[in-house]
Protein backbone atom coordinates (compact mmCIF):
# COMPACT_ATOMS: atom_id res chain seq x y z
CA UNK A 1 0.00 0.00 0.00
CA UNK A 2 1.51 3.30 -1.21
CA UNK A 3 0.69 5.28 2.14
CA UNK A 4 4.25 7.35 2.09
CA UNK A 5 3.62 9.01 -1.45
CA UNK A 6 3.52 12.51 -1.23
CA UNK A 7 0.02 14.70 -0.48
CA UNK A 8 0.52 16.54 -3.89
CA UNK A 9 1.65 13.45 -5.82
CA UNK A 10 -1.52 11.67 -3.83
CA UNK A 11 -3.93 14.82 -5.16
CA UNK A 12 -2.55 14.93 -8.66
CA UNK A 13 -2.94 11.02 -9.06
CA UNK A 14 -6.57 11.09 -7.96
CA UNK A 15 -6.98 14.52 -10.29
CA UNK A 16 -5.68 12.69 -12.66
CA UNK A 17 -8.26 10.13 -12.94
CA UNK A 18 -11.11 12.09 -12.03
CA UNK A 19 -10.25 14.09 -15.40
CA UNK A 20 -9.96 10.34 -17.25
CA UNK A 21 -13.41 9.87 -15.83
CA UNK A 22 -15.44 13.16 -16.90
CA UNK A 23 -13.95 12.64 -20.65
CA UNK A 24 -15.22 9.52 -20.93
CA UNK A 25 -18.13 10.22 -19.59
CA UNK A 26 -18.75 13.14 -22.05
CA UNK A 27 -17.79 10.76 -24.54
CA UNK A 28 -20.50 8.26 -24.00
CA UNK A 29 -17.90 5.73 -21.89
CA UNK A 30 -18.32 6.46 -18.59
CA UNK A 31 -21.02 6.41 -16.03
CA UNK A 32 -21.74 9.15 -13.53
CA UNK A 33 -23.67 8.82 -10.29
CA UNK A 34 -25.49 12.01 -8.72
CA UNK A 35 -25.24 12.63 -4.85
CA UNK A 36 -26.92 14.94 -2.48
CA UNK A 37 -24.91 17.99 -1.40
CA UNK A 38 -25.38 20.66 0.49
CA UNK A 39 -28.50 22.19 -0.88
CA UNK A 40 -28.74 20.46 -4.43
CA UNK A 41 -27.78 17.32 -6.27
CA UNK A 42 -24.52 17.19 -7.86
CA UNK A 43 -23.48 15.20 -10.48
CA UNK A 44 -19.94 13.65 -10.35
CA UNK A 45 -17.99 11.09 -12.94
CA UNK A 46 -16.86 7.46 -11.59
CA UNK A 47 -13.47 7.38 -11.48
CA UNK A 48 -11.35 4.45 -11.29
CA UNK A 49 -8.60 5.35 -8.50
CA UNK A 50 -5.82 2.91 -7.69
CA UNK A 51 -6.43 1.56 -4.76
CA UNK A 52 -2.96 1.77 -3.28
CA UNK A 53 -3.74 5.50 -3.59
CA UNK A 54 -7.14 5.86 -1.27
CA UNK A 55 -6.43 6.12 2.16
CA UNK A 56 -8.31 4.49 4.45
CA UNK A 57 -10.77 6.85 6.95
CA UNK A 58 -10.33 6.65 10.91
CA UNK A 59 -13.22 9.03 11.54
CA UNK A 60 -15.59 6.38 9.93
CA UNK A 61 -17.91 5.14 12.54
CA UNK A 62 -18.38 1.61 11.21
CA UNK A 63 -14.93 0.59 12.92
CA UNK A 64 -14.84 3.91 15.58
CA UNK A 65 -16.39 1.72 18.41
CA UNK A 66 -13.30 -1.00 17.68
CA UNK A 67 -11.11 1.85 17.21
CA UNK A 68 -11.81 3.49 21.12
CA UNK A 69 -11.56 -0.46 22.47
CA UNK A 70 -7.95 -1.09 20.87
CA UNK A 71 -4.95 -0.68 23.78
CA UNK A 72 -4.29 2.78 24.38
CA UNK A 73 -0.59 2.40 22.91
CA UNK A 74 -2.89 1.72 19.25
CA UNK A 75 -5.30 4.44 19.97
CA UNK A 76 -2.35 6.98 19.98
CA UNK A 77 -0.67 5.86 17.13
CA UNK A 78 -3.94 5.83 15.19
CA UNK A 79 -4.70 9.38 15.91
CA UNK A 80 -1.13 10.55 16.04
CA UNK A 81 -0.85 9.61 12.57
CA UNK A 82 -3.78 8.32 10.84
CA UNK A 83 -2.54 8.53 7.12
CA UNK A 84 1.01 6.28 8.12
CA UNK A 85 1.49 2.68 6.99
CA UNK A 86 1.17 1.34 10.61
CA UNK A 87 -2.46 3.20 11.24
CA UNK A 88 -3.40 2.25 8.04
CA UNK A 89 -2.79 -1.82 8.83
CA UNK A 90 -4.72 -1.06 12.06
CA UNK A 91 -7.62 0.41 10.49
CA UNK A 92 -7.58 -2.51 7.26
CA UNK A 93 -7.47 -5.21 10.06
CA UNK A 94 -10.22 -3.67 12.19
CA UNK A 95 -12.36 -3.68 8.99
CA UNK A 96 -11.50 -6.96 8.16
CA UNK A 97 -12.82 -7.95 11.57
CA UNK A 98 -16.37 -6.83 10.92
CA UNK A 99 -19.09 -8.72 10.53
CA UNK A 100 -20.03 -8.04 7.10
CA UNK A 101 -16.73 -8.22 6.15
CA UNK A 102 -16.49 -11.67 4.22
CA UNK A 103 -19.97 -11.32 2.46
CA UNK A 104 -18.81 -8.35 0.87
CA UNK A 105 -15.58 -10.04 -0.37
CA UNK A 106 -17.60 -12.75 -1.54
CA UNK A 107 -20.29 -10.40 -3.55
CA UNK A 108 -17.29 -8.26 -5.12
CA UNK A 109 -15.13 -11.49 -5.75
CA UNK A 110 -18.20 -12.54 -7.48
CA UNK A 111 -19.96 -9.97 -9.05
CA UNK A 112 -17.25 -6.74 -8.63
CA UNK A 113 -17.29 -3.46 -7.28
CA UNK A 114 -21.11 -2.88 -8.44
CA UNK A 115 -21.50 0.95 -6.56
CA UNK A 116 -19.09 3.57 -6.45
CA UNK A 117 -17.24 5.10 -3.17
CA UNK A 118 -16.92 8.37 -2.11
CA UNK A 119 -13.45 9.90 -1.85
CA UNK A 120 -12.18 13.32 -0.93
CA UNK A 121 -9.53 14.98 -3.04
CA UNK A 122 -7.04 14.19 -0.48
CA UNK A 123 -7.43 10.48 -1.18
CA UNK A 124 -9.43 10.21 2.13
CA UNK A 125 -12.50 7.34 1.82
CA UNK A 126 -15.59 8.92 2.72
CA UNK A 127 -17.47 5.26 2.64
CA UNK A 128 -16.56 2.28 1.12
CA UNK A 129 -13.67 1.66 3.28
CA UNK A 130 -14.48 -1.76 3.89
CA UNK A 131 -14.60 -2.29 -0.21
CA UNK A 132 -11.35 -1.30 -0.73
CA UNK A 133 -9.78 -3.97 2.07
CA UNK A 134 -11.79 -6.65 0.32
CA UNK A 135 -10.60 -4.87 -3.37
CA UNK A 136 -6.86 -5.54 -2.09
CA UNK A 137 -7.34 -8.70 -0.74
CA UNK A 138 -8.85 -9.81 -4.28
CA UNK A 139 -5.66 -8.40 -5.85
CA UNK A 140 -7.74 -5.99 -7.72
CA UNK A 141 -5.98 -2.59 -8.96
CA UNK A 142 -8.42 -0.23 -9.30
CA UNK A 143 -11.71 1.07 -7.18
CA UNK A 144 -14.76 3.18 -8.49
CA UNK A 145 -15.28 6.35 -6.77
CA UNK A 146 -16.79 9.81 -6.86
CA UNK A 147 -14.46 12.81 -6.02
CA UNK A 148 -16.22 15.44 -3.88
CA UNK A 149 -15.23 19.21 -4.42
CA UNK A 150 -12.18 20.62 -3.44
CA UNK A 151 -14.05 23.07 -1.02
CA UNK A 152 -15.46 19.19 1.05
CA UNK A 153 -15.06 20.37 4.61
CA UNK A 154 -15.69 18.27 8.05
CA UNK A 155 -19.30 19.31 8.15
CA UNK A 156 -20.82 18.68 4.19
CA UNK A 157 -18.35 14.70 4.98
CA UNK A 158 -20.05 14.28 7.91
CA UNK A 159 -24.25 14.99 6.21
CA UNK A 160 -22.84 12.74 4.01
CA UNK A 161 -21.98 10.12 5.70
CA UNK A 162 -25.06 10.69 7.93
CA UNK A 163 -27.09 10.45 4.63
CA UNK A 164 -25.15 7.07 3.37
CA UNK A 165 -25.65 5.67 6.04
CA UNK A 166 -29.26 5.97 6.22
CA UNK A 167 -30.00 4.64 2.53
CA UNK A 168 -31.41 1.47 1.85
CA UNK A 169 -28.80 0.29 -0.37
CA UNK A 170 -25.62 0.41 2.20
CA UNK A 171 -23.97 -3.00 2.29
CA UNK A 172 -22.81 -2.94 5.50
CA UNK A 173 -24.92 -1.62 8.33
CA UNK A 174 -23.01 0.57 11.28
CA UNK A 175 -22.80 -1.80 14.62
CA UNK A 176 -24.98 -0.64 17.61
CA UNK A 177 -22.42 0.87 19.54
CA UNK A 178 -20.56 2.77 15.89
CA UNK A 179 -23.96 3.81 15.69
CA UNK A 180 -24.08 5.41 19.22
CA UNK A 181 -20.64 7.16 18.38
CA UNK A 182 -21.81 8.83 14.90
CA UNK A 183 -25.11 10.19 16.69
CA UNK A 184 -22.53 11.49 19.68
CA UNK A 185 -20.51 13.48 17.17
CA UNK A 186 -23.29 14.73 14.97
CA UNK A 187 -24.69 16.08 18.21
CA UNK A 188 -21.62 17.48 19.05
CA UNK A 189 -20.76 19.35 15.79
CA UNK A 190 -23.17 21.85 16.38
CA UNK A 191 -24.49 21.51 12.85
CA UNK A 192 -27.58 19.61 13.78
CA UNK A 193 -30.69 19.37 16.69
CA UNK A 194 -31.59 16.24 17.76
CA UNK A 195 -34.77 16.64 15.94
CA UNK A 196 -32.62 16.78 12.65
CA UNK A 197 -30.66 13.71 13.53
CA UNK A 198 -33.64 12.08 14.87
CA UNK A 199 -36.00 12.57 11.26
CA UNK A 200 -32.42 11.24 9.04
CA UNK A 201 -32.41 8.22 11.24
CA UNK A 202 -35.96 7.30 10.81
CA UNK A 203 -36.86 8.71 7.52
CA UNK A 204 -40.94 7.52 7.91
CA UNK A 205 -41.25 10.45 10.48
CA UNK A 206 -42.61 13.87 9.51
CA UNK A 207 -42.24 17.64 10.18
CA UNK A 208 -45.28 17.22 12.55
CA UNK A 209 -45.41 18.04 16.58
CA UNK A 210 -45.78 14.60 16.98
CA UNK A 211 -43.12 12.91 14.93
CA UNK A 212 -40.55 15.85 15.88
CA UNK A 213 -41.12 14.98 19.62
CA UNK A 214 -40.32 11.17 18.29
CA UNK A 215 -37.05 11.99 16.69
CA UNK A 216 -36.10 13.76 19.81
CA UNK A 217 -37.12 11.38 22.02
CA UNK A 218 -35.23 8.74 19.65
CA UNK A 219 -32.01 10.74 19.93
CA UNK A 220 -31.93 11.36 23.59
CA UNK A 221 -32.94 7.82 24.07
CA UNK A 222 -30.38 6.42 22.22
CA UNK A 223 -27.45 8.66 23.78
CA UNK A 224 -28.40 7.77 27.22
CA UNK A 225 -27.66 4.14 26.29
CA UNK A 226 -24.11 5.69 25.29
CA UNK A 227 -23.90 6.98 28.62
CA UNK A 228 -24.72 3.98 30.17
CA UNK A 229 -22.22 1.87 28.41
CA UNK A 230 -19.72 4.79 29.50
CA UNK A 231 -20.42 4.27 32.95
CA UNK A 232 -19.92 0.92 32.77
CA UNK A 233 -16.57 1.50 31.32
CA UNK A 234 -15.48 3.38 33.66
CA UNK A 235 -16.87 0.85 36.49
CA UNK A 236 -14.92 -2.00 34.75
CA UNK A 237 -11.70 0.12 34.60
CA UNK A 238 -10.52 -1.20 31.32
CA UNK A 239 -12.02 -5.32 31.86
CA UNK A 240 -14.63 -4.29 29.50
CA UNK A 241 -15.09 -2.49 26.26
CA UNK A 242 -17.27 -0.85 23.66
CA UNK A 243 -17.69 -3.96 21.54
CA UNK A 244 -18.45 -5.74 24.36
CA UNK A 245 -21.86 -4.01 24.07
CA UNK A 246 -23.20 -4.25 20.72
CA UNK A 247 -25.38 -7.51 21.34
CA UNK A 248 -26.50 -5.62 24.23
CA UNK A 249 -29.44 -3.30 23.02
CA UNK A 250 -32.08 -4.80 23.97
CA UNK A 251 -31.05 -5.60 27.86
CA UNK A 252 -29.81 -1.57 27.77
CA UNK A 253 -33.34 -0.35 26.73
CA UNK A 254 -35.08 -2.30 29.23
CA UNK A 255 -32.70 -1.72 32.28
CA UNK A 256 -32.79 2.47 30.65
CA UNK A 257 -36.70 2.36 30.84
CA UNK A 258 -36.88 0.77 33.93
CA UNK A 259 -34.61 3.59 35.38
CA UNK A 260 -36.25 5.91 33.61
CA UNK A 261 -39.51 5.31 35.36
CA UNK A 262 -38.30 5.62 38.77
CA UNK A 263 -35.17 7.54 38.96
CA UNK A 264 -37.34 11.11 40.32
CA UNK A 265 -39.39 9.44 42.71
CA UNK A 266 -37.07 6.60 44.22
CA UNK A 267 -33.62 7.38 43.26
CA UNK A 268 -32.03 4.88 45.28
CA UNK A 269 -34.35 1.92 44.55
CA UNK A 270 -34.19 2.90 41.05
CA UNK A 271 -29.72 2.93 41.24
CA UNK A 272 -30.37 -0.46 43.15
CA UNK A 273 -32.67 -2.07 40.44
CA UNK A 274 -30.34 -1.18 37.49
CA UNK A 275 -27.21 -2.29 39.23
CA UNK A 276 -29.01 -5.59 39.42
CA UNK A 277 -29.99 -5.68 35.86
CA UNK A 278 -26.14 -4.77 34.89
CA UNK A 279 -25.19 -7.25 37.04
CA UNK A 280 -27.82 -10.08 35.13
CA UNK A 281 -26.58 -8.44 32.26
CA UNK A 282 -22.98 -9.28 32.79
CA UNK A 283 -24.01 -13.00 33.66
CA UNK A 284 -25.97 -12.75 30.81
CA UNK A 285 -29.37 -13.94 32.37
CA UNK A 286 -31.50 -12.11 28.78
CA UNK A 287 -32.94 -9.13 28.34
CA UNK A 288 -36.51 -10.76 28.71
CA UNK A 289 -35.63 -11.98 32.36
CA UNK A 290 -34.20 -8.38 33.11
CA UNK A 291 -37.82 -7.35 33.08
CA UNK A 292 -38.38 -8.97 36.03
CA UNK A 293 -35.73 -7.69 38.50
CA UNK A 294 -37.47 -5.32 40.84
CA UNK A 295 -37.10 -4.38 44.12
CA UNK A 296 -39.79 -7.44 45.35
CA UNK A 297 -37.32 -9.77 43.63
CA UNK A 298 -34.33 -8.02 45.24
CA UNK A 299 -35.60 -8.11 48.66
CA UNK A 300 -37.85 -11.44 48.70
CA UNK A 301 -35.99 -13.73 46.38
CA UNK A 302 -32.60 -13.23 45.69
CA UNK A 303 -30.89 -13.16 48.34
CA UNK A 304 -32.00 -16.88 49.19
CA UNK A 305 -31.31 -17.93 45.91
CA UNK A 306 -27.76 -16.67 45.84
CA UNK A 307 -27.66 -18.81 49.89
CA UNK A 308 -28.51 -22.06 47.99
CA UNK A 309 -25.09 -21.95 45.62
CA UNK A 310 -22.79 -23.73 47.70
CA UNK A 311 -19.57 -22.05 46.09
CA UNK A 312 -21.00 -18.68 46.75
CA UNK A 313 -22.67 -18.81 49.66
CA UNK A 314 -19.61 -19.04 52.31
CA UNK A 315 -18.72 -15.66 50.22
CA UNK A 316 -21.55 -13.74 50.11
CA UNK A 317 -20.56 -11.26 52.80
CA UNK A 318 -17.39 -10.07 51.06
CA UNK A 319 -19.45 -9.99 47.28
CA UNK A 320 -21.80 -8.01 49.04
CA UNK A 321 -19.90 -5.48 50.40
CA UNK A 322 -17.87 -4.00 47.34
CA UNK A 323 -19.13 -0.54 46.96
CA UNK A 324 -18.95 1.44 43.09
CA UNK A 325 -16.69 3.67 45.40
CA UNK A 326 -13.67 1.40 45.83
CA UNK A 327 -13.19 1.43 42.03
CA UNK A 328 -9.40 -0.26 41.41
CA UNK A 329 -9.87 -1.56 45.26
CA UNK A 330 -12.18 -3.55 44.93
CA UNK A 331 -11.07 -6.72 43.34
CA UNK A 332 -7.82 -6.71 45.85
CA UNK A 333 -9.11 -4.87 48.81
CA UNK A 334 -12.35 -7.95 49.74
CA UNK A 335 -10.00 -8.38 52.88
CA UNK A 336 -10.15 -5.16 54.01
CA UNK A 337 -13.82 -5.08 54.61
CA UNK A 338 -14.79 -5.41 58.55
CA UNK A 339 -17.25 -4.46 61.16
CA UNK A 340 -17.38 -0.59 59.50
CA UNK A 341 -18.67 -2.26 55.84
CA UNK A 342 -21.03 -4.71 57.59
CA UNK A 343 -22.98 -1.71 59.42
CA UNK A 344 -22.89 0.49 56.21
CA UNK A 345 -25.28 -1.05 53.51
CA UNK A 346 -25.12 0.61 50.05
CA UNK A 347 -28.68 1.11 49.89
CA UNK A 348 -31.74 0.06 51.93
CA UNK A 349 -32.96 -3.48 50.58
CA UNK A 350 -31.15 -6.40 49.32
CA UNK A 351 -27.94 -4.79 46.38
CA UNK A 352 -26.04 -6.89 43.61
CA UNK A 353 -24.12 -3.49 43.53
CA UNK A 354 -21.06 -5.17 44.80
CA UNK A 355 -21.33 -7.67 43.01
CA UNK A 356 -22.39 -5.80 40.22
CA UNK A 357 -18.89 -3.65 40.54
CA UNK A 358 -17.22 -7.13 40.84
CA UNK A 359 -18.07 -8.44 37.40
CA UNK A 360 -17.75 -5.47 36.13
CA UNK A 361 -14.34 -4.90 36.87
CA UNK A 362 -12.77 -8.75 36.60
CA UNK A 363 -11.75 -9.44 32.96
CA UNK A 364 -13.04 -13.55 31.66
CA UNK A 365 -9.87 -15.20 32.23
CA UNK A 366 -8.80 -13.28 35.76
CA UNK A 367 -10.24 -14.58 39.26
CA UNK A 368 -11.73 -13.02 41.93
CA UNK A 369 -10.09 -13.10 45.31
CA UNK A 370 -12.91 -13.46 48.23
CA UNK A 371 -12.19 -14.26 52.44
CA UNK A 372 -13.28 -17.23 53.81
CA UNK A 373 -14.61 -17.08 57.21
CA UNK A 374 -11.77 -17.90 58.81
CA UNK A 375 -10.04 -14.83 56.98
CA UNK A 376 -8.14 -16.69 54.59
CA UNK A 377 -8.19 -15.95 51.05
CA UNK A 378 -9.53 -17.38 48.33
CA UNK A 379 -9.11 -17.39 44.08
CA UNK A 380 -13.00 -17.61 42.57
CA UNK A 381 -12.63 -17.97 38.69
CA UNK A 382 -14.94 -15.15 37.58
CA UNK A 383 -16.76 -17.59 35.51
CA UNK A 384 -17.50 -19.27 38.50
CA UNK A 385 -19.23 -15.74 40.00
CA UNK A 386 -20.68 -15.28 36.67
CA UNK A 387 -22.64 -18.97 36.45
CA UNK A 388 -23.62 -18.49 40.44
CA UNK A 389 -25.43 -15.03 39.75
CA UNK A 390 -26.81 -16.75 36.42
CA UNK A 391 -28.47 -19.65 38.44
CA UNK A 392 -29.32 -17.30 41.64
CA UNK A 393 -30.97 -14.99 39.70
CA UNK A 394 -32.86 -17.39 36.80
CA UNK A 395 -34.06 -19.46 40.21
CA UNK A 396 -35.59 -16.22 41.94
CA UNK A 397 -37.53 -15.15 38.87
CA UNK A 398 -38.79 -18.15 38.22
CA UNK A 399 -40.23 -18.05 42.07
CA UNK A 400 -41.22 -15.05 41.81
CA UNK A 401 -43.44 -15.26 38.60
CA UNK A 402 -44.45 -18.46 40.48
CA UNK A 403 -45.69 -17.30 43.33
CA UNK A 404 -47.41 -13.95 40.86
CA UNK A 405 -48.83 -16.69 39.34
CA UNK A 406 -50.86 -18.40 42.16
CA UNK A 407 -51.35 -15.29 43.59
CA UNK A 408 -53.27 -14.27 40.80
CA UNK A 409 -55.20 -17.41 40.64
CA UNK A 410 -56.22 -16.35 43.92
CA UNK A 411 -57.55 -12.96 43.55
CA UNK A 412 -59.35 -13.84 39.73
CA UNK A 413 -62.72 -13.98 40.90
CA UNK A 414 -62.43 -10.49 42.80
CA UNK A 415 -61.09 -9.01 39.70
CA UNK A 416 -63.52 -10.03 37.10
CA UNK A 417 -65.98 -9.59 39.24
CA UNK A 418 -65.07 -5.37 40.17
CA UNK A 419 -64.48 -5.21 36.40
CA UNK A 420 -68.18 -6.54 35.48
CA UNK A 421 -69.66 -3.68 38.30
CA UNK A 422 -67.64 -1.50 36.77
CA UNK A 423 -68.60 -2.24 32.86
CA UNK A 424 -72.31 -2.70 34.18
CA UNK A 425 -72.26 0.68 35.50
CA UNK A 426 -70.71 2.05 32.15
CA UNK A 427 -73.32 0.19 30.86
CA UNK A 428 -75.96 2.45 32.91
CA UNK A 429 -74.64 5.38 32.07
CA UNK A 430 -74.76 4.63 28.18
CA UNK A 431 -78.25 3.35 27.95
CA UNK A 432 -79.31 6.81 29.61
CA UNK A 433 -77.61 8.56 27.00
CA UNK A 434 -79.23 7.05 23.69
CA UNK A 435 -81.94 4.69 24.66
CA UNK A 436 -84.17 7.59 23.37
CA UNK A 437 -82.43 8.52 19.88
CA UNK A 438 -83.37 7.00 16.89
CA UNK A 439 -81.21 4.29 15.57
CA UNK A 440 -80.89 2.81 19.00
CA UNK A 441 -81.68 -1.13 19.02
CA UNK A 442 -84.13 -2.08 21.72
CA UNK A 443 -83.87 -5.69 20.42
CA UNK A 444 -80.07 -6.25 20.87
CA UNK A 445 -80.13 -4.40 24.24
CA UNK A 446 -82.80 -6.87 25.58
CA UNK A 447 -80.73 -9.32 24.14
CA UNK A 448 -77.57 -8.26 25.64
CA UNK A 449 -79.59 -8.41 29.31
CA UNK A 450 -80.47 -11.62 28.39
CA UNK A 451 -76.83 -12.94 28.08
CA UNK A 452 -75.77 -10.49 31.36
CA UNK A 453 -79.09 -12.57 33.23
CA UNK A 454 -77.47 -15.51 31.68
CA UNK A 455 -73.90 -15.20 33.39
CA UNK A 456 -75.18 -13.71 36.75
CA UNK A 457 -77.55 -16.56 37.15
CA UNK A 458 -74.09 -19.31 36.43
CA UNK A 459 -72.20 -17.53 38.38
CA UNK A 460 -74.94 -17.66 41.23
CA UNK A 461 -75.68 -21.08 41.10
CA UNK A 462 -71.95 -21.95 40.46
CA UNK A 463 -70.88 -20.36 43.74
CA UNK A 464 -74.19 -21.39 45.57
CA UNK A 465 -74.59 -18.03 46.73
CA UNK A 466 -77.81 -17.38 44.92
CA UNK A 467 -79.03 -13.81 45.58
CA UNK A 468 -78.35 -13.73 49.20
CA UNK A 469 -75.18 -11.51 48.64
CA UNK A 470 -76.24 -8.61 47.24
CA UNK A 471 -74.97 -5.65 47.37
CA UNK A 472 -76.95 -4.16 50.05
CA UNK A 473 -76.84 -7.41 52.15
CA UNK A 474 -72.60 -7.13 52.25
CA UNK A 475 -72.88 -3.23 52.68
CA UNK A 476 -75.15 -4.15 55.43
CA UNK A 477 -72.24 -6.09 57.29
CA UNK A 478 -72.02 -9.52 55.99
CA UNK A 479 -68.62 -10.48 56.53
CA UNK A 480 -68.53 -13.91 54.39
CA UNK A 481 -67.62 -12.90 51.70
CA UNK A 482 -65.07 -9.69 50.20
CA UNK A 483 -67.15 -6.77 48.81
CA UNK A 484 -66.39 -6.71 45.36
CA UNK A 485 -68.26 -4.17 44.50
CA UNK A 486 -66.27 -1.23 42.29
Amino acid sequence: MTTTMTIEARKQTIQAAVQAADAASKAGNGTSESIRWKTGQLILPVASVDVDVVLLSRDSHRIKAQLQSLPQADQDLVESDPYGVQAQEIIARLLRETAGYERIKSAIANDGQLDAGVLTTGGVLVNANTRVVALRELRQKYVKVVVLPEDAGPREIMELELRLQMEQEVKQPYSFTGQLLFMEDLVNSGNYTTAEIGLALQTGLTNSRTDLKKAVDLVEGELRLLSLIREVLAMSGGALNLLYFDDKRQSLLEIDQDYQKLKNTKPEQAARIRDAQLAGMIADIGYRNLRDVDAVLLDEYVGPALEEDAILAPHLGALLEVTASEDEDALEGLDLLGDEADDQPLNSGFSLSGIYTLLAQTKPEEHISVPNEDGTMVNLSRDVVVSGVYGALTTAIENKRRDTRRLDRLTAPMVHLKEAAKALDSATVAYAEVNKRSGFNQTEFLRAIAEYRRAATNFSMSTGLGNETDGDDLAAGDTDFEDTRA
